[in-house]
């Protein structure tokens, strides 16, 4: 295959994941996992106006649960820094951080092209990053403010990068594959399970000389998570301890574990034709010597591994991002079985199957509730900005829309008091966000409607009296 139709073919793979990736691109951050996309968007919020200021511009802040933002034990916040300065410079806008996140997920397919050309084979890195770009979960998590896209893209890069350092048989140069490895993992943890992966890329077989570059490598991988995870750690309250929280209460907490999602979310996330091909792709790694099969061996251990351990126990499928691009290179690699025409010709057939009922399927992931930006804008409008809030359930979006902080009412039981329930918070108004389970709490709401003046849609002054239409 020429260079010319390499980088033809390449390019189309690129416009339709673009494609693909921009439906929904004008959407506020309210559709699927709006908690998590509000959540970095706010933290850039916070960002701004202190973009200079070191290091203590790095913890991240939210809008809850305080009179003031909250610093919160999370990923570092590089893709909120960029959105930050983004925004200094441009304005603010969701669309901005939508953007960043396609434009990462493009690298990814450029990277996982790349890794599948080197380790496999020119059309083998064709199939698997045309995969990657058609798989479900990667076009709906390709244009989310999260930090996945980020953390897909160094992730990848770095594998693909220590691949050509070990090919050239370079001295040096390590440190910045290693920085670009530990850039992936400070962006979102579960990358460390490419850590094991990379080491065998990069040097394996072990030699004397080989040795003291994976020592050297290893530490500048390891210790910029370790201290940046540490730092945050202890400047944080342990009620915002979310990253060892999710560590030692849902991953450790075997009991937690929920197979039935699990299965759910792999086969709407990858669908029965990928799992079907990377099942070949294992088989043959077994059946026949290639330079790569250890990764790719250790590498879908360790992905089993992480997909009992933590998939399983955190039901929510952008859990499973990190396992796509070895999904979309076992599944290249048994394409590229078959040679020549044939081969490509059945695995054009195989990636119009991936693709079969991708838009029905993702439709109610794009969904949102009106309702929010208006009780938002509402409250951004017509309250004060100091204004302190209290959402009647724990999703927090009105903060991030409506620009303000406040508390979360976790729980609250049908026959409670709203007088004595809502004085525990040093706040000025109270929201009821239109959630349907606010219906199993009828009776505390009747209560909250006699008790405080309804001023706007669904929210309720807190401090008494006053002309509230003027606010």
């Amino acid at each position: 295959m020429g260079r010319g139709i390499r980088r033809t073919l390449l390019l189309v793979i690129l416009l339709t994941a673009l494609v693909l990736r921009l439906r929904g691109i004008t959407n506020p951050l309210l559709d699927d996992q709006a908690w998590r996309q509000a959540d970095t968007a706010s933290m850039a919020t916070h960002m701004m106006g202190r973009l200079m200021d070191f290091p203590g511009v790095f913890i991240p802040k939210l809008n809850y649960d305080g009179v003031i933002p909250q610093n919160v034990e999370l990923e570092f916040p590089f893709l909120p820094y960029l959105l930050a300065w983004t925004w200094t410079i441009f304005g603010w806008s969701d669309l901005w951080g939508r953007l960043w996140s396609v434009a990462l997920s493009l690298l990814t397919v450029v990277g996982i092209y790349d890794l599948g050309r080197n380790m496999l084979t020119d059309r083998a890195g064709l199939f698997a990053a045309a995969i990657y770009s058609l798989m479900p979960l990667s076009i709906y998590y390709g244009r989310v403010v999260m930090p996945e896209p980020m953390a897909q893209a160094w992730s990848i890069w770095a594998l693909a990068m220590i691949w050509r350092w070990r090919v050239a048989s370079q001295e040096r140069g390590i440190w910045k594959i290693g920085l670009l490895m530990a850039g992936a993992i400070l962006a979102k943890l579960p990358q460390l399970m490419l850590f094991p992966v990379a080491l065998l890329i990069g040097f394996w077989p072990l030699n004397d000389q080989r040795l003291g570059q994976l020592i050297r490598y290893s530490m500048i991988v390891l210790i910029p998570p370790m201290v940046y995870y540490l730092w945050v750690h202890f400047n944080v309250s342990a009620s915002s301890q979310f990253v060892s929280g999710i560590m030692t209460k849902q991953v450790a907490n075997s009991t937690n574990l929920s197979w039935e999602t699990l299965a759910k979310n792999i086969s709407q996330g990858f669908t029965g034709i990928v799992l079907f091909l990377s099942g070949v792709g294992i088989g043959r790694l077994f059946f026949f010597r290639s330079p790569m099969r250890p990764a790719l061996i250790v590498w879908g251990g360790i992905s089993a591994l992480y997909i009992v351990v933590v998939c399983a126990s955190i039901p929510l499928d952008y859990y499973l991002v990190p396992v796509l691009p070895l999904a979309a290179l076992l599944s290249a690699y048994a394409l590229d079985w078959i040679d020549s025409l044939p081969g490509t010709a059945l695995g054009i057939v195989f990636l119009v199957l991936i693709n079969q009922g991708v838009y029905a399927d993702l439709t109610p992931k794009y969904q949102w509730n009106q309702e929010y930006l208006s009780q938002a804008r509402w409250i951004n409008e017509h309250t004060a900005p100091s204004s302190v809030l209290v959402l009647s359930d724990p999703p927090p979006m009105t903060f991030y829309y409506a620009q303000r902080v406040g508390f979360r009412l976790i729980t609250v039981k049908d026959d409670e008091i709203p007088s004595k329930t809502l004085q525990q918070f040093p706040a000025d108004y109270l929201v009821q966000l239109p959630l349907p389970q606010n219906a199993q709490k009828e009776r505390f709401w009747t209560n909250v409607q006699t008790t405080y003046p309804e001023v706007g849609p669904g929210i309720f002054d807190l401090r008494g009296g006053g002309d509230y239409g003027s606010r």
